[in-house]
């Protein structure tokens, strides 16, 4: 039997396993898979059989089956619904979180698919977490004061700006009056 030799590595050729490269020369089957097969691109090992790859070219690159998880987290997505962003596959929290769509409520924190509540800061809330900002008030926010960073509804911004819980003016402007502005929230669909 004529001995075999892989023009990439040199190595000698022994369990009979190699490829004939057009032109001369062979390659083992190490080699061969190193230069044409696709790799993985979680683990950058060349793929065998069974590839995950996006029909409409959003998701960049090929995965082993075992390696297609979420870019951030590392899970795996077991019900095989996932976003890309930058081309790569992520969850729908760490999807929405780079995408800046979570809901900034401190109660809630979950990614925001639908109805959204952009404040003029373009903070995003779940439309039913925007409320007011007072302790103990629940009211939704579509036109609010903003007093001192706070967001407040109509009765609890006039009672900041004037100091009183009426909310009657007084005849002297207070300093929370030039901290504050009227505010309008937009709603988007996401």
């Amino acid at each position: 039997r004529k001995e075999r030799t892989c023009v990439k590595c040199g190595e000698r050729i022994r369990d009979g396993r190699w490829i004939q490269r057009e032109g001369s020369g062979v390659l083992c089957e190490r080699d061969w898979k190193e230069m044409y097969l696709p790799k993985c691109r979680r683990c950058e090992l060349p793929i065998e059989r069974h590839a995950v790859s996006s029909s409409d070219g959003q998701l960049k690159g090929k995965y082993h089956r075992d390696c297609f998880s979420c870019d951030a987290c590392r899970e795996p997505f077991p019900d095989k619904t996932f976003y890309v962003f930058d081309g790569k596959p992520y969850c729908a929290y760490h999807y929405h979180a780079k995408n800046g769509s979570l809901c900034a409520s401190p109660a809630c924190g979950q990614p925001i698919e639908g109805p959204c509540a952009v404040t003029h800061s373009g903070t995003r809330y779940h439309p039913e977490h925007l409320v007011c900002d007072d302790p103990g008030c629940d009211e939704k926010l579509e036109d609010y004061w903003e007093v001192a960073g706070r967001k407040l509804c109509e009765r609890h911004g006039v009672a900041a700006l004037t100091g009183s819980p009426t909310g009657r003016t007084p005849p002297d402007f207070t300093k929370s009056e030039t901290m504050a502005a009227k505010r309008k929230t937009r709603f988007v669909d996401l």
